[in-house]
């Protein structure tokens, strides 16, 4: 099979295939085996980079043998500010939750989700998932302190 790509939906493809290779790559310290047919793709994209006319967004390393975006694409690519922003809502959503689901074990008395009734737990974190977007919305973290007892403390 072969698909025919325009310059620009080649550039836009390149930016989709970015992102999600972010996705799935920016928090790694190691190689992924799960996502090498993944990476494998990316490569060979960004291989065609020159064929198309895009030799300044993409750069081979001789020495690693592989491609990477080049400064250019860095700084010209909006998916560095789509990135940004799923970032920034992943964290608020994430943060939202997390303290939700605190606060509704805490109101229902319980140490772990499974020992309540699944509709008065979702009740519990509807109604502190509210709270908790007004505070964010209203005052970011400027609120937020950790207090921690001097036996707490991790050394």
């Amino acid at each position: 099979m072969k698909i025919n790509f325009t310059k620009s939906e080649y550039r836009i493809l390149l930016d989709i295939i970015y992102m999600a290779d972010w996705i799935l790559h920016s928090h790694d310290m190691d190689d992924r085996n799960d996502t090498k047919e993944y990476y494998d793709l990316f490569q060979k994209l960004m291989s065609y980079a020159k064929d198309i006319g895009y030799e300044d967004l993409v750069d081979f390393d001789q020495q690693q043998k592989n491609y990477a975006e080049s400064f250019i694409f860095e700084e010209e690519s909006p998916a560095l500010e789509y990135i940004d922003e799923f970032e920034n809502n992943s964290f608020w959503s994430e943060l939202t939750l997390r303290l939700a689901r605190q606060d509704a074990l805490i109101e229902l008395k319980a140490n772990n989700p499974e020992d309540v009734d699944s509709e008065d737990l979702f009740a519990a974190i509807s109604k502190a998932e509210d709270k908790w977007s007004k505070e964010f919305e209203t005052f970011g973290l400027s609120r937020i302190r950790f207090f921690k007892a001097q036996h707490d403390i991790l050394h």
